[in-house]
């Protein structure tokens, strides 16, 4: 392995960002075990390539082209959005050409592989050929165990084993963790005598102890009741983390019955303590009346306290508030002003706010040049929204020139990320040769079973 830079390279549609962040995450935190390691000891982690930009032109980019060449297996996250885009389908047949079959990873997060129905189909056209490769299927075997599969076959041992190692350590953990608990009631009495400075930093050591098994819970698809148990012991010492975890499983009734009351007092404890993500959660509970009576006062006043501790996620629903006066005064100036800082942190429902803010001109002075920035940052950010909206603005000459050919570009990147608006508009575009000389039926056809009403009136319109 060591003539490779990399272990794997993940390939995915930019529209399946969440799960190629959590893949990648998931095998770079993955401890190789010493019995699988080799002759290398040093490796004790994996290393992944994802590429974090937008593919661009009529080719790979050389720069990208490179890292295929330097990774070991190619991992190819399988969706009905990466089966339609056509730089998946060029990574895969790139590495292809370099590793063959036998190092292809398929890992299908949603649809099916050889479906008849296109709209499930999940394999690019360049896995439908050349054989069934070995991979992995969260919607047979779940997602921890299709996790275990890849990392089988990234290591060449059997999946069997791995998941038998990973049952002992979970079991293993596991009585750790209750006796860490038992030790931490044992040891109640005996800080009671403790001066606050001792007692301050024993309350840290523990955070540290229950930390790491919170975040293991934390990747979990749903956690087991034992964690549940796990996540109640650390919450009532303290923590804030498992304090949010536990209140999100009784909002989701996993491993618990589902409680909104419950859910709303640990969202608040979580909260007061200082947690960002808590404290958007219980202003949430205080704008729908879940758990709590709705009180728009209280929502605003949490959502306003998250923005200010630096959570992008409260900037954004801050500044919603502002804009319609919920809660608080009606203030346009401060939703932009909120927006601008959420947009700031790389929040792209930051970005989009804010380009809508200049288009507009709510809370500033309409400035479409600055919308298209904010816009083109979106696009550029993964999102398929800001592709959308970015075409728009070429079409149209909002904050830019007109530019046909980066409309279509656009629309039809907007397209291969699984938005239905630009499916159709990448139909519009080839049926009028706005851009494009591509053929327009297809476009149609994907948008409208992507929902697309306008697309449906253009089949029927050209008879297809």
């Amino acid at each position: 392995m060591d003539e490779y830079v990399y272990d794997a390279f993940i390939s995915y549609s930019h529209r399946d960002m969440a799960w190629a962040r959590w893949l990648q995450r998931r095998l770079e935190t993955f401890p190789i075990p010493r019995e699988f390691q080799g002759e290398d000891r040093s490796r004790r982690r994996l290393r992944v390539f994802r590429d974090q930009t937008d593919l661009a032109g009529a080719e790979l980019r050389s720069s990208l082209e490179k890292e295929l060449r330097a990774s070991r297996y190619l991992i190819v996250l399988c969706t009905p959005r990466s089966a339609a885009s056509l730089w998946v389908n060029r990574e895969v047949l790139l590495f292809r050409s370099l590793r063959g079959s036998d190092h292809i990873i398929p890992f299908i997060a949603e649809g099916e592989p050889g479906s008849d129905d296109s709209a499930l189909e999940c394999f690019p056209e360049a896995l439908r050929t050349g054989g069934d490769p070995l991979g992995a299927n969260v919607q047979e075997i779940g997602k921890d165990k299709a996790f275990l599969k890849v990392i089988s076959l990234l290591l060449g041992v059997r999946f069997n084993r791995l998941v038998d190692r990973e049952k002992r350590r979970r079991t293993h953990t596991a009585l750790i963790a209750g006796g860490l608990a038992a030790l931490v009631l044992a040891s109640t009495s005996l800080l009671l005598w403790r001066n606050a400075v001792v007692a301050r930093e024993n309350q840290a050591l523990s955070y540290d102890i229950y930390g790491m098994a919170i975040v293991a819970i934390g990747q979990k698809d749903r956690p087991d009741p034992e964690d549940v148990a796990f996540l109640r012991t650390s919450a009532e010492a303290g923590n804030a983390d498992a304090a949010f975890y536990l209140a999100y499983c009784y909002s989701r009734g996993w491993g618990v019955e589902p409680d909104p009351a419950e859910a709303f007092s640990w969202y608040s404890r979580s909260a007061e303590a200082g947690n960002t993500e808590a404290m958007v959660a219980l202003a949430n509970c205080y704008e729908t009346g879940v758990g709590v009576p709705a009180d728009p006062a209280q929502s605003y006043a949490w959502n306003l306290r998250a923005a200010q501790a630096g959570y992008a996620g409260g900037m954004v629903n801050t500044g919603i508030c502002c804009l319609k006066g919920d809660g608080t005064d009606k203030d346009e100036t401060a939703a932009f002003g909120w927006f601008m800082q959420a947009a700031e942190s790389g929040d792209i429902v930051g970005m989009n706010k804010l380009a809508e803010c200049y288009l507009a001109g709510v809370g500033t002075e309409a400035d479409p040049a600055r919308a298209f920035f904010w816009a083109e940052k979106m696009a550029e950010a993964g999102s398929a929204e800001g592709m959308y909206n970015l075409g728009l603005m070429y079409q149209y000459g909002f904050g830019t020139q007109e530019d046909p050919r980066l409309a279509y570009e656009w629309y039809r990147r907007s397209a291969d990320a699984g938005d239905a608006d630009g499916m159709y508009m990448t139909g519009w575009c080839t049926e009028n040769s706005y851009g494009t000389e591509d053929a327009a039926l297809e476009w149609y056809r994907r948008a409208a079973k992507a929902g697309s009403a306008e697309a449906a009136e253009a089949l029927a319109r050209l008879g297809g």
